[in-house]
């Protein structure tokens, strides 16, 4: 019968139950949480009377010039990483023929 009809198994049920429930506790969270919208809603008017008078620095194209101008101190850093590499390996070539003869 169990090869006509395998035997699936059940979805497991979750059952908790808490065993203790601080309703102070909850209170206090809940006052904490206002507290700190409130807050971030000040904040955020003083920001906004902040940067009234500024422009932003996002416009069309920012990403892009942005990773030009990190490509060229890409550059330098990789022709650093060669010459330095060239010299150690120069220097390990004259020690080993300074060794061998």
């Amino acid at each position: 019968m169990s090869i006509f009809f395998p035997k699936l198994p059940k979805p497991r049920q979750w059952d908790y139950r808490p065993i203790y429930y601080d309703e102070e506790k909850e209170r206090r969270k809940e006052r904490l949480r206002q507290l700190q919208e409130e807050r971030e809603a000040a904040e955020g008017k003083q920001n906004e009377q902040a940067t009234e008078g500024r422009q932003h620095n996002l416009h069309r194209g920012s990403f892009r010039e942005a990773a030009e101008r990190n490509q060229s101190t890409r550059v330098k850093q990789n022709r650093q990483a060669n010459i330095r590499f060239f010299v150690i390996l120069l220097m390990l070539l004259l020690l080993l023929w300074w060794l061998l003869s």
